[in-house]
This record gives C-alpha cells, structure tokens and sequence, in this order.
C-alpha cells in the first residue's frame, strides 16, 4: 500500500504558519505527485534541489515521489541524500524504513521506523506536534507497504499520529485504508474515516476518490461513478479520480466512457511515460490484449525499462495464447522482479502460460503457490485444481480443493469440486466429508447423495456392510421423474444397480433383486451396466423369479 501522504506535510516553516517560495513550491509538487504527475512533480523538486541541494525536506519528498511510482531505488537515494544532510530531520529515516520494508527487509525497516519515531519524540528537538504526527503516520503507511503488510504495527502507529494531531485528514485516510486493508469484506468503517477526512479537507478530492475505489471493488459501480463524479467537482485536475472512474466504466461495460476518461487521464499526464505505463495496464485491463501490446512496443521502442510494462507484456501474451514469447516475456520479468515484488498474478500467469505449452502439472503448481502468497485471492486454488485435475494429479487437485475450503472465502461448489477429486484420488473419507457438507449447502438436489453414495462405495470395497444403500436411495429420491430418463439416467442407473446387487448378495431378496435389475434393463442408457442387467435377469437365481416391488427404504 502506497497510499503517501503528501497535502499537509510540509517543513518546519509551514508548520510555523508562513510559507516559503520554496515550501510552495514543494507543496505544489506535493499535489503533483498525488496526482499521478511524477515527472513534472520530480522536475519542480530538483529545481527546488538546484536552489537548496541541501534542503531535507525537498529531498523526503522527491524520495516519496520516486517511492510512489514504484521507483525503491531511486527514492532510497533520496531518502539517503536527505539523511546525509540532515541527520535530525525524521521523515528521512521513515523514507529510508519504508524502501527496506517493500524490499522485505523488515527488522531493518523497524530499527529506521523506531529511529525515526525516537527524533521525533525527543524533547531535546522541539519539534510541534504536527511533525511528531506526520512521523508517526509516514511510519505506519510504511507498515502497511507491500506484500505483506503489518496492519497491527500501521494501526498503532496511525493511531499514535491521530491521538497527536486530530485534525490531520491524511491520518484518516490512512486509518481507513489499514482497515480496509485487514478486512476487505467490510468498508463501512473505511468509508466512515474518508467521510471524516472529507469534512476536515472539503478541497480535496483524494478521500471522496477513496470512496469511489471501495465502491468500485465491491462491484457497485454506479456508487463508485457518483463519488468520483464529486471528486472531479471538487479538483477537475486530479487525474486518479479521471482513471477510476474509467476503471467503473469498465466495469459496467461502458467502453467508450472508459476510454475516454483514461483519454482525459492521459491528458492531464501528457508526456507522462508513468501513465502510458498505466494505460498499457488499463488496456489490458478491459481486454484490449493487442492494443495493449502495441502500445507497450512503442514505449521500448522509445527506451523505457519498466519491469510493469514486462509483466503487462507477459499478460497479454498469455490471453492471446501466444505461448512461446510469453514464457520468455515472463522468464525475462521473473529475472529482473525483485522477490518480495512478486504478486499472487504474476506466478497464475506463468502458471498459464507453462499450461500453454502443455505442462498442466507444472501449471498447477505455480498457481498453487500463488494462492499461498499474502493477500492472494482464495480463487486461485481452484484454478490450480482445475489444472492438476486435467494432469489427473487428483491427489494434488484435492490439496488445492481442500485449502480453498480452508480458507476466508468458501462457496457450495468448493464442496463439489473437493469431492468428486477426492473420489477420484480414492480419498473416501475426505470425498465423503466434502459431500455432506455439499448437501448441507444444497438439500434438494440428488447430486450430493450421489457423491456420498461413491464415497461409501470406496469405504466399503467388500461390500461388506452396504453402507452405499441408503444415499443412492436418497439420490434416487431426490431425482425428478424426467431427469431419471433424461440427462440424469446414467446416475439413476448407477444408483439402481447398486441396489439391485444388495438384495442379490447383501439381503438375497431375489424378486427385489430382479425389480431392481429389470429397471436398469429399462432405462437402457447402452452402458455395461444395462448388459450386466440383461444377463442377471436371464441368470439361474432369477429367470423364474417374479419380480416383487423394489420400493425405495
């Protein structure tokens, strides 16, 4: 999460309450940067710098705006350069945590954090609250940076900076954010703290955006269009309302709305190659594969190394089934990527892109470990299923089954697919577990009783106890007549079968028996089962049996 905090963190000066033509200026880049602007606000800073080489201040936020745009070295050196010149100024050495933690260097990223916090809080320094404040929430933003954040750690220290300075809108933000963050499902309180940031900064347009975002992922996007229709209203410059809301579009289909707000996104970025790189994203976003291809072409053709363009490259390829390129194109992305940059995505696209070349084994494997990544979406494990499904790994298949229905996001069907693996892979007691809890979701349908029936016919290989009988007698009964002679006749065929063969060998009820056998006979669904029928009807214990009614127990 870089959700950076930028409109009322300025110096010293402008705490004291009279601003600099250099604290202006900063502000000015402040509000670039939030807007998405990163090279024009990274040119007003260096002239800032040009003026000032040693000013701090100016060198944090040239570092934020290198961190924001997913640039860790570039504003690492910043940060340095900042501490460089000015040991006692603390937001350098949040800079410095904040780099360390994305990079998945967390005991060092907490000993900066620590540091950082500790020069704040020194009496010796005399620093205003407002600056303690700003410490405190740029520390707990780092916590929550990257792949795996630490909400408990960034809630303490958001908290801290609130309890400092309460009327500090960025705090609020961030505390929804953290929220969010630690429960996706529910954004009320999220939208609560925006609402309150809104109040205490009614010209910004970053808290109402925030609103627009929580309403877009929850796939309500006319909620999400309206906040950020408002949010254009309150700054008709800021370009990551113009991008979201083209995002919504997209999510209600409206492709042309879409394209042209990212038309005004890329407008208001104009000469930005950070926003090409997004609209690279957004193109293959909404599935325009090839126009997203050609455009991520003309920008190395101009010289720009960007790992995000390398990942998006390797997703289109992918989605146009170009196999050969996209493994290299990912081979490539995987080379350059830092380990604790990985996303959950970039190992299911690799993981598609080796299916691609044949290799479902291998396939399953990476989305697997995918699904394992922090924040990864519960969904990947029934993808990395699907895959060892189709390798016949059906061992495999049932472990990624079994963790999805392990984990926060459970539906019926995971029950479905769970037992009919596990009936495959001849783990009965786990087939039979999953469709028990099937039929507990879906009571009505024969399909559960079915798969409970299989279950217990492999716990039983013996046929010692019959334990089968009465779920195919529950399938049976929860079948509708047409289905028995439609599309389900080869399940209520196998179902008779099975009872016709209990009163045969388990009960010796021969005119039951020949009930049952005279049924499949009926069906005649041309499977073995309607031979093997035929030929018991015709064998010796029946041939001169009369069939009694073979009612369902």
């Amino acid at each position: 999460m870089k959700q950076n905090s930028f409109r009322n963190a300025l110096m010293l000066t402008a705490l004291a309450g009279s601003l600099s033509a250099g604290a202006q200026t900063i502000a000015e880049a402040i509000a670039l940067t939030e807007s998405e602007r990163f090279e024009k606000a990274a040119t007003t800073l260096r002239s800032v710098l040009a003026a000032s080489p040693n000013d701090g201040e100016a060198w944090f936020y040239l570092g934020e705006n290198y961190f924001e745009n997913d640039r860790e070295d570039s504003a690492a050196y910043c940060y340095n350069k900042g501490v460089d010149l000015n040991p006692r100024q603390p937001l350098n050495h949040v800079g410095q945590g904040k780099v360390l933690w994305v990079k998945g260097q967390r005991d060092q990223a907490a000993a900066r954090f620590t540091e950082a916090i500790g020069i704040a809080m020194d009496k010796a320094n005399k620093f205003p609250k407002k600056l303690q404040a700003q410490t405190q929430r740029e520390v707990a933003e780092g916590y929550a940076s990257g792949n795996a954040p630490d909400w408990a750690k960034a809630m303490a220290a958001v908290d801290a900076a609130i309890a400092l300075d309460a009327t500090d809108p960025e705090a609020y933000i961030l505390k929804g954010d953290i929220l969010w963050g630690q429960n996706p499902t529910d954004a009320s309180q999220p939208v609560a703290l925006y609402k309150k940031a809104s109040d205490l900064r009614t010209t910004s347009a970053k808290p109402v955006a925030r609103r627009g975002l929580v309403y877009h992922r929850a796939r309500n996007y006319d909620a999400a269009i309206a906040e950020y229709d408002k949010a254009i209203g309150i700054e008709p410059g800021f370009a990551p309302a113009f991008r979201g809301r083209a995002e919504s579009h997209f999510g209600k289909r409206d492709f042309q709305k879409a394209k042209a707000d990212y038309d005004e996104y890329l407008k208001l970025n104009s000469g930005s190659q950070s926003a090409m790189v997004r609209y690279a994203q957004f193109l293959y976003l909404v599935q325009d594969y090839k126009q997203s291809l050609d455009l991520i072409a003309k920008l190395e053709q101009a010289g720009v190394d960007n790992n995000t363009l390398l990942r998006i490259k390797g997703y289109d390829q992918v989605e146009l089934k170009d196999s050969v390129n996209a493994m290299a194109t990912l081979d490539a992305y995987f080379a350059k990527q830092p380990q604790e940059k990985v996303v959950p995505s970039d190992l299911q696209y690799y993981g598609r892109a080796v299916a691609l070349m044949g290799n479902d084994s291998l396939a399953g494997e990476k989305i697997m470990a995918a699904a394992a990544m922090p924040n990864a979406d519960p969904e990947l494990y029934m993808e990395a299923g699907s895959y060892f499904q189709k390798a016949k790994m059906f061992g495999r298949a049932v472990d990624a089954y079994q963790a999805k229905t392990n984990s926060s996001k459970v539906v019926v069907n995971d029950w479905y697919y769970l037992g009919g693996a596990a009936q495959k892979a001849g783990r009965y007691e786990v087939a039979d577990m999953a469709w028990t809890k099937y039929i507990e979701k879906q009571p009505n349908i024969y399909q559960g009783y079915l798969g409970r029936a299989r279950a217990n016919v492999g716990l039983d290989p013996d046929k010692t106890t019959w334990q089968a009988k009465p779920f195919f007698e529950e399938a049976l009964r929860k079948m509708k007549p047409e289905e028995i002679t439609g599309k389900a006749s080869k399940d209520a065929e196998e179902a008779m079968f099975y009872l016709a063969f209990n009163n045969f060998y388990g009960t010796k009820d021969m005119p039951a028996a020949k009930c049952w056998f005279q049924k499949v006979k009926d069906l005649n669904t041309g499977t073995e089962r309607t031979k093997q029928s035929s030929d018991m009807l015709l064998s010796k214990e029946l041939k001169d049996v009369s069939a009694a009614a073979c009612e369902l127990q």
